[in-house]
């Protein structure tokens, strides 16, 4: 994850490389913790699980929802470059498929965290909307690219299209399930994303 000031805001130092390891440690504990639990998973598990005081966890993020937003964007900032990689396939169709399947993927890891942090998302200028936009923007370069070769139908709108997939999440979230369902379920958007032959 980047560590980049808001606009206008005072530069970011580095952090010194042991605040750095308790750092991403903290963040990948939280992801384990609000997969298992949801977002209300307990900080002082968290810690524990990182290998760090609850302290050191407070240091980082002052917040439970300093801690659910930095989790955010790791996963929003991964799902971007994972977009700009697959620009460079040689089936723009599949990629596009493979990044909703990510999109999937990450959404099934972060229980809770997308309800926990719509405000920060809808606020413009937050670093989750920013990087959200950008992951956005990254995904609808390769929704292009389906189209252009005639893989995916034109008139999709790719934020409709990821509603549909952080339904798919929500619902798995909430109904008992076959852990096959979700596939199953992105399957169907898939074939509604070929153009009718």
């Amino acid at each position: 994850m980047s560590q980049a000031a808001p606009a206008g805001a005072p530069p970011v130092r580095r952090m010194r490389a042991d605040a750095q390891r308790n750092y991403d440690r903290l963040l990948e504990a939280a992801g384990l913790a609000f997969e298992e639990h949801g977002a209300a998973a307990a900080l002082d598990d968290i810690a524990r699980r990182a290998g760090v005081s609850i302290a050191t966890l407070y240091r980082h993020f002052p917040t439970r929802q300093d801690l659910l937003e930095a989790v955010f964007l790791r996963i929003a900032d991964t799902l971007r470059d994972q977009a700009v990689e697959l620009l460079n396939s040689p089936d723009p169709f599949q990629a596009l498929v493979e990044w909703l399947r990510l999109h999937l993927e990450s959404g099934a890891t972060g229980r809770g965290l997308a309800a926990s942090v719509m405000s920060a998302k809808l606020q413009d200028g937050s670093a989750v909307n920013t990087s959200c936009n950008e992951m956005k923007a990254a995904g609808e370069r390769l929704l292009a690219q389906a189209q252009a070769v005639g893989g995916a139908r034109d008139g999709i709108d790719l934020g409709d299209l990821l509603l549909v997939v952080h339904g798919i999440v929500l619902i798995n979230e909430q109904l008992p399930t076959s852990p096959d369902r979700p596939e199953r379920m992105l399957k169907v958007v898939v074939d509604g994303l070929r153009p009718a032959s």
